[in-house]
């Protein structure tokens, strides 16, 4: 192994340090900050009773012609499953 091939190692490995800290990170940010708001505004919908739409319509933003039930009936699923998983073991546990 020659000097040229080391400072070549070491440029690469520098050059795909920097993509993945100043590119590929702000993206997952971005993707789980979209995720986790969707989430919240499902939650929010689902137990509270929160109406996006009586908020945003004043402002001309409605979602009555969106049709977001792909997205919301797998989160749904699954927050059923963990519901019914939970249960019997909450009933389970000695209570004073």
């Amino acid at each position: 192994m020659d000097i040229t091939s080391l400072i070549a190692i070491v440029v690469a490995v520098v050059i795909i340090y920097l993509f993945i800290k100043f590119i590929i990170s702000p993206l997952l940010r971005v993707v789980f900050g979209v995720i986790l708001i969707l989430i919240i505004i499902y939650l929010l919908q689902k137990f509270l009773g929160f109406d996006p739409n009586k908020i945003l319509t004043p402002f001309g933003i409605s979602f009555d012609n969106i049709n977001l039930n792909w997205l919301s009936a797998p989160v749904d699923y699954c927050l059923n499953q963990i519901k019914n998983l939970l249960l019997p073991i909450w009933k389970s546990i000695p209570k004073n």
